[in-house]
């Protein structure tokens, strides 16, 4: 209030003063300034005007607390109604020259009024009008606020075009950007994903197929209401199936439920329940948790065995991109960022081994931060060995959180920054047990948790790496600690690695997924390596003194691209990250022709490879990875053509040098716009009515104390030259768009 009988009262000294206070008000900040105008034209409203006098009125003499004496008019009538200027005679010059002198003076009405007398009662009545007044206008104040707040930043310039229909030149890549990161946005182009999308507000190429509630063919569309979802579910016995090839095939790569709690929750859900999704009494995180676990199963398992449970391949990919789907809405219909529960965080984990692969990278990477958030606010972050609670609890919660801590510290090379901090998270890993005792046994005896015990072991550096290259300030010292933990991942994938992940003669008594998960390390420890060098994959291929990165790199790669086509004749599994690292491997391979010789030998077999990686993509039509990486590789491909290389290597640089590289913007722009055709599609709306459950803000063991909760309450060395290393890192996006490896691997 004193802001504004400050206002008030400078306003009162003057004629001029109101006038003069709007020009004043527009350079005060939002939202003051329209609170103040707002309050401006009430001021203004109780002042009499006349043609060229302001008189006080008696509020606003009792209000800025003085007495104001009212001038005399001196305008005749004639002249003020005009608005001309007066001489202020009788009669004046005007009427005279008009035949009006008879009646020309001053109305009786605007004579001189004194004031009158105010009581300190009417003073306090019209002080408690403005404090009224004030209130309202900054409650329509705060109201205008917030619907300014979910328009996007882009939309708030004047001259900004709306966003929501179609305006490629806004969404295209920026050309600096891209010749800045050109690796990792082209590898993450095969994700449908961008890097570094700056203001747009489109950075998906995520197909729109979502389609909003009650749009395509109907009812059947609308997936929000629960009796729709209830049709999505399979027969029970088809269910078990989808349930056990996850629990025999797929949940060594995760690890992230506990399969006893689970296998107990679903025979509740069919024999207490009848398997019906609408019941009060049933969880939807928990049905959640259900889809997630399906949909992994029937995206990842082989043809011929899908074929064997009863999904053709029409039905698998419609009923997989649904079930996704259903997750969300059943995590948005229980309200899952208020009640907080472990189930939501096993649910978003466990989507990851079907997310990429479908096309949902954006929304997974999404739900796996809110899904950090909420594990954080139960406390499931600081499960240390003295934690309290049931070892079938705590265990559980080790197990969710090692894969997102694994998940989040694979993003780095796309983000550029990391949601847990190391030092911060005192759970310990999950113990490397079988599930029917939780005993642990040796680490060199496979059990469920051992692959992402030991991934987590490689994720964690990193963050590491992260921090250590931007607290070094030149690239020796960045170099140096590539190459730190470029050591420190070769000794573990090597010397480190558990004894039945190492290439010794299989024993029988090991479980079937055995020989999967040694191509994943593989395939998972090569791709790091690569990541670790990839800020000096562009020097690397100009300046010797990064030799050693680019040959880690083409070594990395090659060792991708051969257990990828090992993975083909072998009845396992297919994982995300066999399509998107074998695309990653095949742009760094292409990346080195472009930078190669015309008629370089190496630079035949580098080719000859990552056209075998495409055609084997092109036998994937199912897989979005596989279809855009595919589609990528063509295009570089294209590239390192005889005839294109000859006609690069005839343009030549001011200095007289050959241009040997190609344009990676105009190659990002075209792939990025044919693409994007499906993106002006409304996005789906799962929004719904939230849970009525009181939000749970701490870990309780007793959610998994019974099997029947859910339903309730190289060694190196380098010399720099002093040439190559002010370059920027162009390559950076190349290796990240078909790779990003946040999913744990």
């Amino acid at each position: 209030m004193q802001v504004y009988a400050t206002w008030i009262g400078w306003c009162s000294r003057t004629s001029a003063g109101v006038a003069q206070g709007s020009s004043r008000l527009s350079s005060l900040p939002s939202p003051t300034s329209r609170i103040l105008r707002a309050y401006h034209s009430d001021i203004s409203a109780l002042w009499h005007h006349g043609d060229n006098h302001i008189r006080s009125e008696p509020i606003i003499q009792s209000c800025i607390g003085m007495s104001a004496q009212p001038r005399s008019r001196l305008t005749c009538t004639a002249c003020a109604r005009r608005k001309v200027k007066c001489s202020k005679t009788v009669p004046c010059d005007n009427c005279v020259r008009r035949g009006q002198q008879d009646t020309c003076g001053v109305d009786n009405f605007h004579r001189d009024i004194s004031p009158l007398p105010q009581s300190s009662e009417s003073r306090t009545h019209e002080l408690d009008y403005l404090r009224q007044r004030v209130a309202q206008l900054e409650s329509e104040t705060s109201q205008q606020s917030s619907m300014d707040v979910r328009t996007p930043p882009c939309s708030l310039q004047p001259d900004t075009p709306q966003r929501g229909l179609v305006d490629v030149s806004a969404d295209e890549p920026d050309d600096s950007a891209v010749s800045r990161d050109a690796a990792t946005v082209l590898e993450f182009l095969a994700w449908g994903r961008r890097k570094d999308p700056d203001c747009h507000t489109v950075a998906s190429l995520e197909p729109a197929d979502d389609a909003p509630p009650g749009a395509g063919s109907g009812i059947l569309e609308d997936l929000s209401q629960l009796p729709v979802l209830q049709l999505l579910l399979p027969s029970s016995d088809q269910v078990q199936e989808l349930v056990d090839y996850h629990r025999d095939c797929l949940l060594w790569y995760h690890g992230s439920y506990f399969a006893p709690t689970f296998q107990a929750q679903l025979r509740d859900f069919y024999d207490k329940h009848d398997g019906l999704i609408d019941q009060a009494s049933v969880d939807l995180q928990w049905v959640a948790l259900l889809f997630s676990v399906l949909t992994a199963s029937l995206v990842c398992v082989p043809d011929v065995r899908a074929q064997s449970w009863g999904f053709d391949q029409i039905e698998r990919q419609k009923l997989s991109r649904r079930w996704y789907q259903a997750i969300s809405i059943c995590l948005n219909r229980a309200d899952y960022t208020s009640n907080l529960s472990i189930l939501s965080c096993q649910a978003i984990a466990t989507a990851t081994a079907s997310a990429h692969l479908l096309g949902f990278s954006t929304k997974q990477s999404i739900h796996l931060a809110t899904a950090v958030r909420i594990a954080q606010s139960l406390g499931i972050h600081r499960l240390g060995p003295d934690a309290s609670g049931s070892d079938v609890a705590k265990e559980t919660g080790r197990r969710v959180w090692c894969q997102l801590c694994s998940q989040d510290w694979f993003s780095i090379p796309f983000s550029e920054s990391y949601l847990v901090s190391p030092r911060y998270s005192t759970s310990a890993p999950p113990s490397n047990s079988h599930d029917h005792n939780l005993l642990a046994v040796d680490p060199d005896v496979p059990t469920i948790t051992s692959y992402s015990r030991f991934l987590r072991d490689i994720a964690i550096i990193m963050p590491q790496l992260q921090d250590g290259l931007i607290s070094s300030n030149t690239p020796y010292t960045r170099y140096e600690k590539v190459l730190h933990w470029d050591a420190r991942l070769r000794g573990l994938a090597t010397r480190e690695r558990p004894l039945f992940m190492k290439n010794t003669p299989l024993d029988p008594t090991w479980p079937e997924w055995v020989p999967w998960a040694r191509r994943a390390l593989a395939i998972t420890s090569s791709h790091k390596i690569i990541m670790i060098h990839r800020s000096f994959l562009l020097d690397s291929f100009a300046n010797p003194a990064f030799a050693f990165t680019r040959r880690t790199c083409l070594a990395a790669s090659k060792t991708i691209i051969k257990e990828y086509k090992c993975l083909i004749g072998e009845d396992g599994p297919t994982l995300w990250i066999h399509q998107a690292f074998a695309v990653a491997a095949s742009i760094t391979l292409l990346l080195d022709v472009l930078h190669r010789d015309l008629h370089d030998n190496e630079g035949y077999e580098h080719r000859e490879l990552a056209q075998d990686v495409m055609q084997i993509l092109q036998r994937r039509p199912e897989s979005m990875i596989a279809m855009r990486g595919s589609k990528l590789l063509e295009a570089l491909i294209g590239q390192t053509s005889q005839d294109a290389l000859a006609q690069r290597g005839r343009k030549r640089n001011r200095d007289g040098t050959s241009v040997t590289r190609f344009d990676v913007s105009a190659l990002v722009k075209d792939f990025y716009q044919a693409n994007s055709s499906n993106r002006n599609s409304p996005p789906e709306n799962t929004a719904t009515s939230p849970s009525s459950i009181e939000p749970r803000s701490t870990y309780h063991s007793q959610q998994c104390d019974s099997l029947t909760a859910g339903f309730g309450q190289l060694e190196a060395s380098f010399s720099l030259s002093a040439s190559g290393l002010g370059g920027t890192n162009y390559f950076d996006d190349l290796l990240y768009l078909a790779n990003h490896d946040f999913a744990g691997t």
